[in-house]
């Protein structure tokens, strides 16, 4: 089979697309055949050795799939060969056949194809969780989304929508997605320009944003927190893209009166598999109703991965950004 390994870490330079055995799968393991994968920005910090968890070398990357069983080892009940699902696993994704363990892997309804399945669990869950979950956001409120043009702000600002927000502001970086982002029902803001916040600001009459969505880090972080947040606000980290580590002092959160959030779904795969079924029905069931629109950037085939890549790295991608083997 075809896949993308690496043996060291670094740029794009490091992905080699190769041919190797298709691996057989453990007592508890799942062989699936894979027809999409989702590309998150986790991959690329994974491949440069900057994500939360140490890369270990050599793999085959990407993290978030969907196809069909192919085949199952003897201790195996929650699926059969067969079946459509989506899975997620430490590695091996961007392959044409994928190992993972059986409890991460969930059955597909009728209604959602693979290409669907990864525009839209993991994106659809971190937007859920972010805004509902996490940020409690209630109806008339102001929200502040960054990188609004991305998988997950695509979809956030749909569900802000839909849950009653009261306005919507997302931030991107280049005139298209802009457009994008207005096309939504959002005010739009380029966090590039030097003005930005004032900008934001102005939005909100003053006030800042009752919760914010940040996944960029750094100084974005620093600004979204001291002067875009309202009194009493709260703000969801669900990423770090930017890789500029904050420190923030205890006596900073004691005197400002605001909430910060940290969100990390890779623990609800692990530890609330439940709240990830019955989410992703509670996801779909907003797909269906029209409510929500995933937005698929246009898919690249396996050999040309390292061109996907490079698409997210440099910002280039609007939506969801789909590998096809």
């Amino acid at each position: 089979m075809k896949a993308i390994w690496i043996d060291s870490l670094g740029g794009p330079e490091v992905m080699q697309v190769i041919d190797m055995p298709i691996p057989e799968p453990g007592r508890k393991e799942v062989r699936i055949k894979v027809e999409s994968v989702g590309l998150n920005y986790s991959d690329i910090m994974i491949r440069e050795g900057r994500y939360l968890q140490r890369t270990e070398l050599p793999q085959v990357l990407g993290r978030e799939l969907a196809g069909v069983v192919d085949a199952v080892g003897p201790e195996v009940t929650r699926v059969q060969p067969g079946q459509r699902v989506y899975a997620t696993s430490a590695s091996g994704a961007l392959a044409e056949y994928c190992i993972a363990h059986q409890g991460a892997v969930f059955p597909l309804p009728d209604a959602m194809t693979s290409d669907l399945a990864v525009a839209l669990i993991v994106q659809g869950l971190t937007a859920l969780h972010c805004l509902d979950h996490h940020g409690r956001l209630n109806a008339g409120e102001t929200v502040l989304i960054h990188a609004a043009a991305g998988g997950v702000g695509t979809l956030a600002i749909q569900m802000a929508r839909h849950f009653g927000a009261g306005k919507i502001i997302g931030t991107a970086s280049s005139e298209a997605k802009l457009a994008v982002i207005r096309e939504l029902g959002a005010e739009a803001v380029n966090y590039t320009e030097p003005d930005w916040a004032d900008q934001v600001l102005a939005l909100t009459g003053g006030r800042g944003a009752d919760l914010i969505l940040e996944s960029v880090g750094g100084e974005v972080f620093w600004t979204s927190y001291r002067r875009l947040l309202a009194f009493a606000g709260r703000i969801v980290i669900f990423g770090i893209a930017s890789t500029e580590v904050n420190q923030l002092h205890t006596n900073e959160i004691l005197r400002r009166n605001k909430t910060i959030i940290g969100y990390f779904l890779g623990e609800y795969f692990e530890k609330a598999r439940d709240h990830v079924v019955r989410d992703t029905a509670r996801v779909l069931e907003m797909v269906l109703s029209g409510a929500v629109k995933p937005i698929i950037d246009t898919p690249f085939s396996l050999e040309n991965a390292v061109d996907a890549f490079n698409h997210m790295q440099n910002r280039k991608n609007i939506g969801k950004v789909i590998i096809k083997p």
